[in-house]
């Protein structure tokens, strides 16, 4: 057996001969299953939910074409797609004869907890969203600056 006969049959052997699947589709923005409108929300939350899905739509828009922002498309499509709609499931699932339970164990009421959660959903949001934001910060800033230098007071044009 030559040298090429022996490669192809160990090719075959170890599943060479099969093209490598091609990558997944990127997914695609879904609309959020939780809308600020939903009837089981109190008042109080529905700017919340409001902030809290555009803020969302605004970060998924701004990493739709960009592999580098993979891991921020992910937690932003979990806290979508999961998070967000159990928390208030598991909000909405308390009878309300026994949210009063929940003032008596932390002092505070359901809805102020259901609210601190999502206070604390927009601050990661904010901050994903500050920290794509930085690198056209930067840049504007290095441009800034460049302009000032150019164009300003050591102008040898002047």
């Amino acid at each position: 057996m030559n040298v090429a006969g022996f490669l192809e049959r160990l090719a075959g052997w170890l599943g060479g001969g099969t093209p490598p699947a091609p990558p997944p589709a990127p997914r695609e923005a879904q609309k959020p299953t939780i809308s600020a409108e939903d009837s089981r929300l109190p008042d109080a939350s529905r700017p919340l939910v409001a902030r809290l899905l555009s803020l969302i739509a605004d970060i998924e828009a701004r990493t739709h074409d960009d592999s580098l922002m993979v891991s921020a498309l992910t937690e932003v499509r979990q806290m979508r797609d999961s998070h967000l709609p159990q928390l208030v499931t598991s909000y909405a699932e308390i009878p309300a004869s026994h949210r009063a339970e929940i003032f008596r164990q932390t002092g505070k009421s359901a809805s102020y907890n259901l609210n601190q959660g999502f206070e604390r959903m927009i601050s990661r949001l904010e901050t994903l969203s500050r920290s794509l934001a930085q690198e056209d910060l930067d840049s504007f800033a290095d441009n800034l600056r460049f302009i000032e230098h150019r164009y300003g007071d050591d102008d040898p044009l002047r």
